[in-house]
């Protein structure tokens, strides 16, 4: 490196390896996760396994399971998850939401970070995860849009299916004017 240069850590596709932090959205989600020791969390499309890393860095006895349905997301949120998983509190697996099989109230925390998941009308993915949030258990929904109207228009039709599907409706949280934040508790 030649005098006067200096060297810069960029962040590409949620990939923080060699970077001193987590991007935004996922700092900003770890406040709002309320993660305790003890939790047990879903995270439905866990990508490269930024936002796993994060909670599992938390958690004593408590867990997370990393979902995605694509297997080289899974493969590197594995890679970069190796020492959570070994000790017990990360489990990442290629798999559908609506192919997953867990307990009901498995969870006290479930939560997606710039996941579509409620796209579309129909109601059984809110019906997974209602079955899988334990009594008072918590979903969390991350968002990050440069265009803060993209995510009002998000908010409203996450909401409405939300709603429909039997959970309360969720409070709005902007982080940021570029990243808004759903959440909403189980009764």
């Amino acid at each position: 490196m030649t005098a006067g240069t200096r060297m810069t850590t960029a962040i590409v596709d949620g990939d923080t390896r060699g970077a001193a932090r987590p991007p935004k959205l996922v700092r900003f989600a770890l406040s709002r996760l309320r993660i305790e020791p003890r939790h047990r969390l879903l995270e439905i499309g866990c990508g490269g396994g930024t936002a796993v890393a994060a909670v599992a860095a938390r958690l004593t006895t408590g867990h997370i399971l990393a979902i995605d349905r694509s297997a080289a997301a899974v493969t590197r949120a594995t890679q970069r998850n190796a020492e959570h998983i070994a000790r017990g509190v990360a489990e990442v697996r290629q798999v559908d939401l609506a192919q997953l099989a867990v307990d009901d109230g498995s969870f006290d925390t479930i939560f997606a970070l710039n996941v579509n998941l409620f796209l579309g009308p129909d109601l059984s993915i809110v019906a997974i995860i209602r079955r899988a949030l334990r009594p008072r258990g918590r979903l969390v929904l991350g968002y990050w849009r440069r265009d803060p109207r993209q995510l009002v228009g998000r908010a409203e039709r996450t909401s409405a299916v939300l709603e429909a599907g039997g959970l309360p409706a969720p409070v709005l949280d902007w982080a940021s004017p570029e990243h808004l934040f759903l959440t909403t508790t189980a009764r």
